[in-house]
């Protein structure tokens, strides 16, 4: 078994006890909250901190850090790349500082951006005193339009009346959103309600534009410790330690949900919307202790954290050291390239503020599932594969360096293949089993499932993405993938704005666009770096991977099969029951998936095949 494959599946194994725990915090919150706009406001409040944290933390600066370090480490020694490292960390602190400050100050104004405008509903209609068993927020009543005005206050308000009797039912300040009712002439009927079940207007009982306000100003500060976080892993990483800083990020998520279930209990026991703020400041102590789980390897391996800022302000601001202004450089560009998917993702959220409530939740809880495979895959070996590949280019050829990288691609393959076969055909079962009971009900499984298998169709590119992403910049060549990633937004809102704004289409084609997005972005890496080195192995990459997708298509059809014979009211199971035939299915699926790639000759298995017997003769 090659260094790579060994290294690979350390990572591996690290980053799925990360990206385990994280699918955990996921339940914990549909259980205790459901499909809400509560907690809709939570995850969109999140997303902002965490969308740069993805982007900038953990994906560019980790990524650029590591390459520079590497190639410093390689060519003089430890005491310097150490000494690199102390100033980034002061550079990224002051910087990380300011930006904390004013992302604090304009919460309120990012808020307002993304939430939908709404306007007030005033209802006319006779009293009725309903029966005592009666279940008031699943009452519809037919209602029609009468226009729009405002109040005393300004406030637009959208007038209806009704001749059914729904008095006895109580509207703290009713609002819809303003869209909705754009359209309608006065005299129109239309469907209210009082769930998100049915009808063409959707009644909320709050705006929760002012939770996510607080709740993003809380958790702001995430992104400072994020960072530092970041620094730590690439420092790590620079030395052959994959697995420290990927605990890491576990230890983040066990934090988030032992604290925000604790300090959430204590400011509300039944878990309504004011126990979030419990679990936003769970996020900020989720953040330290990600710091603190790296800090003794980083210190064992002869790390002294200093404050050495390593600027001068002779002449102007510029960088003492040639090395950390290297960083920067790559930085910038990377971050553009590295934010592609989160940024989609983040235009995902605003555009889905706008659907049914829960959408945001469900395409949060897809995007979850969907990434743990990309992350055990594509992510592991693109982490393994960025400081080979940066020492490579000090002592190997271009034709070297695109075999490793036709290796990794394929070996990722091998994993990210059946996964997202499995994501696609049990997408629904798959989500049920994890999110379903407490407030996540069957509907909201069936949604999120959907959108689950619209982001599986593009796993194997998102995959692939991050493969090849670090890849230009252990060759200095940023600027290519960032210039796409201005292309790629473009293309994601264009899509977005369609399927919402004009078509009128649910959650999972916001999912489907994220597809579109990375897929394109990974053929333009592939191409863009074979031109670059003069080719791409093909004669090892294509083969390999051909022979990979027709076991991928055995795998499906027993899959479809299974769904089709087995698993047709799967959502109304017990839970026990769904998770015993999920396991059951996951094994029969591995074992035939297994058996067909050794069958089609799929390299990695009979290399690994070879493996065994050879550790059995020993």
């Amino acid at each position: 078994m090659s260094s790579l494959h060994k290294k690979s599946l350390i990572a591996t194994a690290a980053i799925f006890c990360c990206r385990f725990t994280g699918l955990l915090r996921e339940i914990v919150y549909t259980r205790l909250f459901g499909a809400t706009g509560a907690l809709d406001a939570y995850l969109t409040a999140f997303r902002i901190p965490n969308m740069l944290r993805d982007m900038f933390a953990e994906g560019a600066l980790s990524q650029s850090f590591t390459s520079v370090m590497s190639k410093v480490e390689q060519q003089t020694n430890p005491e310097k790349a150490w000494r690199l490292a102390n100033r980034v960390w002061s550079q990224l602190t002051s910087l990380m500082i300011c930006l904390v400050a004013i992302g604090v100050m304009l919460a309120g104004a990012f808020m307002q951006a993304l939430y939908p405008e709404r306007a007030n509903v005033e209802l006319t209609a006779p009293p009725l005193e309903l029966p005592e068993d009666s279940l008031a927020d699943e009452y519809e009543f037919s209602a029609t339009f009468q226009g729009m005005g405002e109040d005393a206050d300004g406030v637009k308000v959208a007038r209806f009346t009704t001749s059914e009797p729904c008095g006895a039912i109580s509207f703290d300040k009713p609002c819809i959103r303003l869209k909705l009712v754009e359209e309608l002439k006065p005299g129109d009927h239309v469907q209210l309600c009082t769930t998100s079940r049915g009808g063409t207007l959707q009644l909320e009982r709050r705006n929760f534009m002012g939770l996510a306000t607080d709740l993003c100003r809380i958790m702001w500060p995430y992104i400072l410790l994020a960072s530092i976080s970041a620094l730590c892993m690439g420092a790590l990483n620079v030395f052959g330690i994959f697995g420290i800083p990927n605990l890491a990020s576990a230890a983040f998520n066990l934090t988030t949900i032992i604290f925000g279930a604790a300090i959430g209990y204590i400011i509300d026991p039944h878990y309504g919307p004011q126990a979030l703020y419990g679990f936003a400041i769970a996020v900020v102590l989720g953040g330290v202790a990600q710091i603190l789980v790296q800090v003794p390897k980083l210190r064992k391996l002869g790390w002294r954290m200093e404050w050495n800022i390593g600027l001068s302000l002779r002449g102007g601001l510029h960088f003492v050291d040639p090395y950390s202004k290297k960083v920067w450089c790559l930085m910038v560009p990377g971050m553009i390239a590295a934010g592609i998917t989160q940024t989609n993702i983040f235009i995902n959220t605003s555009f889905a503020l706008y659907l049914e409530p829960g959408s945001v939740t469900a395409l949060s809880c897809g995007f979850h599932l969907w990434q743990l495979p990309v992350a055990l895959f594509g992510v592991a070996v693109g982490m393994v594969v960025l400081p080979t590949v940066s020492r490579m280019t000090l002592t190997s050829g271009k034709h070297e360096i695109t075999e490793h990288l036709a290796k990794a691609l394929r070996f990722m393959a091998l994993f990210a293949v059946p996964s997202a076969v499995f994501l696609s055909v049990w997408g629904v079962q798959i989500a049920s089993v994890f999110f379903q009971g407490g407030r996540f009900g069957s509907e909201a499984s069936m949604l999120t499932g959907s959108v689950l298998a619209c982001y599986s169709l593009g796993l194997l590119g998102y995959a692939g993405m991050k493969v090849l992403q670090p890849i230009f910049l252990a060759l200095e060549k940023p600027w290519a993938p960032a210039m796409l990633a201005l292309v790629a937004c473009a293309i994601s809102i264009g899509l977005n704005y369609m399927f919402v704004m004009v078509l009128g289409m649910p959650a999972q084609y916001l999912a489907l666009t994220t597809s579109v997005v990375t897929t394109v972005n990974f053929l333009f890496y592939f191409f863009y770096l074979r031109k670059l080195l003069g080719g791409m192995s093909c004669g090892i990459l294509i083969p390999g991977v051909l022979r990979i997708c027709a076991a991928g298509l055995v795998l499906a059809l027993v899959c479809l099969a299974a769904r089709l014979l087995f698993f047709g009211d799967f959502t109304e199971w017990n839970f026990f029951l769904r998770l015993g035939a999920m396991a059951a299915g996951g094994i029969i699926g591995a074992a035939v998936y297994a058996a067909a790639c050794h069958l089609f000759r799929v390299p990695e298995i009979i290399e690994f095949t070879h493996y065994l017997r050879h550790r059995r003769g020993e």
